[in-house]
């Protein structure tokens, strides 16, 4: 799993930096939450406002985790209630394979 942070600074400039790189047990939400958590945890980071997934079941999971595990730490953006990003790009690729299917 690759965990990436995009973020505005005070200046309000753009940034994009890979967090960890890491290798998960399973594909089970829980799972892959407790070690997104984790990577949050060791980077000091207390606030969340979306996390961007493909289409994979397992991350409703996830994201349904991280989402309990900021609102307890009080730090939630809007409670978390838009937390849950689903990738465009892997929308739209399920949707051309689709078509061009014969």
């Amino acid at each position: 799993m690759c965990l990436t942070a995009h973020f505005i600074d005070d200046n309000w400039t753009l940034h994009k930096k890979i967090l960890n790189f890491c290798q998960v047990a399973d594909h089970k939400g829980e799972t892959i939450g407790r070690q997104i958590e984790t990577c949050l945890l060791d980077w000091g980071i207390e606030r969340v406002f979306t996390v961007k997934v493909d289409n994979a079941s397992s991350n409703d999971g996830v994201v349904f985790y991280l989402s309990k595990v900021v609102n307890n730490w009080n730090s939630a953006i809007l409670g978390g209630q838009n937390m849950h990003l689903r990738c465009s790009a892997h929308i739209l690729n399920l949707i051309v394979a689709e078509g061009l299917k014969e």
